[in-house]
């Protein structure tokens, strides 16, 4: 069971804690040219327990539309290294190292498979030179207290599990980039979530039906990345048609293009669906600053 409640009522701060509850609050739901939305980066809250999944270049600014900003939130995790979903975090490491008043640094979940890529191929270039530290220059843990995933296998997958608090937070590959890959081994680090082993977010990634198939065994509720047209790193709307109505019916949809309200501009007269989700036989449209509260 899920209900879909307000937050920041009377311009109040979205709080970063429940009543013991499972939350999920999408600070955006767009792709990552989105001009009418966010970018889907999403909190998880639990108890006294949160994590910000992914912080883009409109992170910082998702946040404060919910009366947050990047030294209130104190738990991260990386998917993959698109800027849609890290553009945010150079904000987050120096605004936390330089300005913010707290002393702790904020800690990020990360598996170690991914943490050089994320480092060297793409964070430490604005920041590892900020200063120097014993004649080296920065590093990653310098910034943020790594918090490694533990391997573990499910479903006949390699899967990564982390315990955080009362969350627990198991990460899978996904298939993203390039579009050539075929084999987890060809692609670039991406990965998806299940949450409490009853809430599946797809993470980014091509149209892969055994991986939805899998996941909806285990999920009350299940969060898929769309676009409008075929092709391309994404799953599309016209593909996720091609599910079981079972699973669509759990299915809420979310990183989609800005015409996602305008259907003749995406659908095709060889269509046989209508482009509004719920007369098609998924769960909607995901919202962003809503929470979707689980029991």
């Amino acid at each position: 069971m899920h209900n879909i409640n307000d937050i920041c009522k009377d311009g109040g701060s979205l709080p970063l804690s429940t009543k013991g509850n499972l939350r999920v609050v999408f600070l955006g739901v767009g792709s990552a040219f989105t001009k009418r939305n966010r970018q889907s980066n999403f909190l998880i809250i639990q108890g006294d327990y949160h994590v910000l999944v992914d912080c883009g270049t409109l992170g910082p600014l998702a946040l404060d539309d919910v009366g947050l900003s990047v030294s209130k939130v104190q738990c991260y995790l990386p998917t993959h290294s698109h800027a849609d979903h890290i553009g945010g975090f150079e904000e987050v490491a120096l605004v936390n190292r330089y300005i913010s008043s707290s002393s702790k640094k904020p800690k990020m979940i990360v598996p170690k498979e991914y943490q050089d890529l994320l480092w060297n191929k793409s964070l430490a270039g604005g920041i590892e030179f900020c200063e120097t530290k014993e004649g080296q220059p920065l590093q990653l843990k310098d910034f943020f207290d790594i918090l490694c995933p533990k391997k573990m296998e499910l479903l006949g997958r390699q899967l990564w599990s982390y315990q955080y608090g009362p969350m627990e937070l198991i990460l899978m590959r996904t298939l993203h980039i390039p579009d050539s890959a075929i084999r987890m081994d060809d692609a670039q680090w991406c990965c998806g979530i299940l949450i409490n082993r009853k809430v599946w977010i797809s993470g980014d990634t091509m149209f892969d039906k055994n991986y939805s198939t899998q996941f909806s065994q285990l999920s009350e509720v299940m969060f898929h990345d769309c676009q409008m047209f075929q092709g391309g790193v994404h799953a599309s709307y016209r593909e996720l048609m091609t599910l079981p109505d079972k699973i669509r019916s759990k299915i809420y949809l979310y990183h989609y293009n800005d015409n996602w309200d305008d259907p003749k501009t995406w659908i095709e007269d060889s269509d046989d669906f209508t482009g509004d989700p719920i007369k098609d036989g998924f769960l909607g449209w995901a919202a962003q600053q809503v929470a979707y509260d689980f029991k």
